[in-house]
């Protein structure tokens, strides 16, 4: 975990936030935002905890993300949820943004099942047995913990969406990272080349050596260490094999890079990141759905080869057995999705495919 894929607000609720900032001020005598190795010792003298200066420096090096040799308040929280133990609250988080849709999409099913009233709430005892079923090992404590945490939990139920935020906390979830978020679009042209470049036999992954060996020869990796504890956080054994998403992450998590813009529809245009190179997994991983790329008519061939959409799918927001034809599909399977004979004819089907798919 580092500084730059935390939001604080996940951890610390408003009042805790301000009696932080308050502290951080206190300190902070210059006013410009930061405060140096000796304001950070006294600060921590001051909450009870006395650190000595060879401490303080190696705080320093692990958490200063800017290089400048002082501290921010956004750097001091992310010490605090460090040397407290502190994780992301049930109550404070966005679910989606830690579960990918898939398995948001499991969970919803879960829930349907033991929501037998239809009354939009399950028990928590159903929740827990969810939770064992699935292999799920959290402490009746942290359990305990969770539950006081989240409102809806109160008379005994939860409704979906405390569900999902308790079983991102109970499964200790990481915060999806949307890479593109903390990269240039340059860096990460740079990037791809160099992963093609290692890739083997065709493959679009690579494992964990030849991650390390590619970080290595670049430059990326001087310490160790620091690989050794991104593989630990990130569960990457040596059998595990990372695709280009992960590759950047790695990447972006090394270089405890910061985000430097918001990548959503609410603040970005699909047509506008297609234009400056966006494919469609990472179009897919910004939020962007099917309906986005047909509006702006991205080939059916890329959604159906790297989106993984069906021909259903494709066909159903409106590409046309033509559009589907040229993305490599067969006349049987545009067939058993829907389209007519007629639709397939004037695709450029043949009459002999015609009476076959018939």
């Amino acid at each position: 975990m580092t500084i730059g894929e935390i939001d604080i607000k996940d951890y610390f609720d408003q009042e805790t936030l301000e009696a932080l900032e308050k502290a951080f001020l206190e300190f902070d005598t210059s006013g410009d935002g930061s405060i140096g190795k000796d304001e950070l010792r006294d600060l921590f003298a001051k909450l009870g905890k006395t650190l000595t200066k060879k401490q303080v420096d190696a705080i320093v090096r692990e958490i200063d993300s800017d290089g400048n040799g002082e501290i921010d308040f956004e750097e001091l929280c992310y010490l605090e949820i460090v040397m407290s133990g502190a994780r992301p609250q049930a109550h404070l988080i966005d679910f989606k943004t830690f579960l990918p849709e898939k398995t948001i999409k499991q969970l919803e099913q879960w829930f349907s099942l033991n929501d037998m009233d239809d009354s939009g709430k399950i028990s928590i005892d159903d929740a827990l047995k969810i939770a064992e079923q699935q292999d799920v090992k959290v402490s009746m404590d942290d359990v305990t913990a969770l539950l006081s945490e989240v409102k809806s939990a109160a008379d005994g139920w939860l409704d979906l969406p405390s569900f999902c935020a308790l079983w991102t906390c109970m499964t200790n979830a990481q915060k999806i990272i949307n890479y593109r978020e903390y990269l240039e679009a340059e860096e990460v042209a740079a990037y791809r080349a160099m992963f093609q470049e290692a890739c083997e036999g065709g493959k679009e992954e690579l494992n964990r050596k030849q991650v390390s060996d590619v970080l290595r020869n670049t430059g990326l990796v001087r310490v160790r260490r620091h690989l050794t504890r991104i593989w630990e956080e990130m569960a990457i054994d040596k059998k595990t094999m990372l695709d280009f998403a992960q590759f950047c992450v790695v990447i972006v998590r090394l270089m405890k890079r910061r985000k430097y813009r918001e990548v959503n529809p609410q603040t970005c245009t699909c047509a506008g990141l297609y234009e400056e190179g966006f494919t469609v997994k990472e179009l897919l991983m910004s939020g962007f759905k099917l309906k986005d790329f047909e509006a702006i008519r991205i080939p059916a061939r890329k959604l159906y080869q790297d989106g993984g959409f069906s021909a259903l799918e494709l066909r159903r927001v409106g590409y046309t057995a033509t559009d589907l034809r040229r993305a490599g599909l067969g006349i049987v399977e545009l067939r058993s999705c829907g389209f007519s004979l007629s639709e397939l004819r004037t695709a450029g089907f043949s009459a002999a495919g015609l009476a076959e798919a018939n």
